[in-house]
């Protein structure tokens, strides 16, 4: 609990950090967010959401929202184009994951409300979660494309909205006295929900 604690104020903490300095260069550069040509600047974005999908491929499966947080920070060529890293939680029932993927981001158009997209591509890390002597975790590969719309509020700011799917790899080792050992590998295939806030 002390562990989730501090990963959320560690979050909160990046998303000021980010903000301020987004507010800066805005004030420096004094150019329109959307110009084609202007310079790169730096674009962030915190989004909360769910991840929902079957537990097992029996009939007994039953379908499960997972709780979702991730940050994205990265430089925007253009409003189509704004490259840069994700870093994510993923609280799912048997293993806390964290994706650390290259992340892609963009706007369609020059409006108000606007049709997004996303791309993020890496690699899902479980050292954050909390492990006994009988289990071991370990990531694997993420993939997870998106789409949405964002609404601006100003200054270079908007809240977004989106859908997609996330997939990603993850193995549990379990040893048990005695000697004996099984081990499982996970495919995580989840559609997600999410709200966001873009600076």
């Amino acid at each position: 609990m002390k562990r989730k604690s501090l990963l959320l104020t560690l979050f909160y903490y990046l998303v000021i950090a980010g903000f301020s300095t987004a507010q800066s260069q805005e004030n420096t550069l004094k150019l329109p967010p959307t110009l084609p040509d202007a310079p790169k600047r730096y674009a962030g974005m915190v989004e909360f959401g769910f991840l929902y999908g079957k537990t097992g491929s029996t009939d007994l499966s039953s379908s499960v929202a997972s709780p979702t947080v991730q940050l994205f920070s990265g430089y925007r060529f253009h409003r189509m184009f704004v490259l840069g890293g994700t870093l994510g939680m993923d609280f799912y029932d048997n293993v806390l994951i964290t994706p650390i993927a290259l992340g892609l981001r963009g706007e369609l158009f020059d409006s108000r409300v606007s049709p997004t997209y996303g791309l993020d591509l890496g690699y899902s890390a479980t050292f954050l979660s909390d492990e006994d002597e009988q289990q071991n975790h370990d990531g694997g590969w993420m993939f997870s494309p998106s789409a949405g719309i964002s609404v601006q509020t100003g200054n270079s700011t908007a809240f977004t909205f989106g859908v997609g799917y996330k997939a990603q790899k993850a193995r549990t080792e379990t040893t048990w006295w005695g000697g004996g050992r099984a081990e499982q590998k996970i495919n995580y295939k989840r559609l997600s929900l999410r709200m966001g806030f873009m600076f």
